[in-house]
């Protein structure tokens, strides 16, 4: 009679993987940028082609070790990690997730700049100001809309939150997640304040389809909307 076979046993969600991806997304950035020509970096704050570089090595840093540990740790698949068709609807709501994730962080940002808390300038901002024509804008709005997005939800709602789901139920995830999110953004409240409902609807979709691809449609219509109100 032959042996059963084996199975794998299943992907564990330790909080140190976690731990060590955030760290080792912060030293490869660090050790990269500190290798980079220092008047190339200055010019990615007002070059939009520098600016569109820049980032494109920091989003591939940062979905590498998302895609990374999300496959070889947790949840161990690319369809457990969110890498999954969706249903037509979910582009939809995905459209009115960005819409109504927008129209909230706009919001704490009226709310908070009542109570004295202003909004530091965005980078982008900057960029933009320096900008020679409409092709400067326009790769900054393609670098703001596909690869930000993408990488960011490979990592906090591909990776992160599905790891802490597992640990600690979806309540908790979302949340911790979207501060996380938030505070990547910035440390003073009235940058990363606005971020934490963005963060908690880009979960909600993800929870809801089981795809990382509503958040990252919802994620970029966010980025796009934030960019051309500048």
């Amino acid at each position: 009679m032959p042996a059963p076979a084996e199975t794998a046993p299943p992907p564990i969600p330790r909080l140190r993987d976690l731990l060590l991806a955030a760290v080792l997304y912060t030293a490869a950035l660090f050790a990269l940028f500190s290798l980079l020509d220092p008047a190339f970096v200055a010019r990615g704050e007002t070059d939009a082609r520098a600016f569109a570089g820049l980032q494109l090595v920091d989003d591939g840093i940062l979905a590498a070790i998302g895609l990374a540990f999300g496959r070889q740790r947790f949840p161990g698949s690319w369809r457990a990690l969110g890498l999954a068709a969706v249903r037509g609807r979910w582009v939809g709501l995905g459209l009115a997730g960005g819409v109504g994730a927008a129209a909230a962080a706009w919001a704490v940002s009226v709310e908070l700049a009542r109570w004295g808390f202003t909004a530091p300038v965005h980078p982008v901002e900057a960029v933009l100001e320096s900008a020679r024509g409409a092709g400067d804008v326009l790769v900054v709005l393609l670098t703001v809309t596909v690869p930000v997005p993408f990488a960011e939800e490979v990592f906090f709602r591909g990776f992160a939150y599905r790891l802490l789901r597992a640990r600690w139920g979806p309540p908790a995830a979302m949340g911790v997640t979207a501060v996380g999110f938030a505070l990547v953004h910035g440390l003073e409240p009235a940058a990363w304040l606005p971020v934490v409902p963005v963060g908690l609807v880009f979960a909600l979709l993800a929870e809801g389809s089981g795809s990382l691809w509503p958040p990252v449609l919802a994620h970029s219509m966010v980025n796009g909307v934030a960019l051309l109100a500048q």
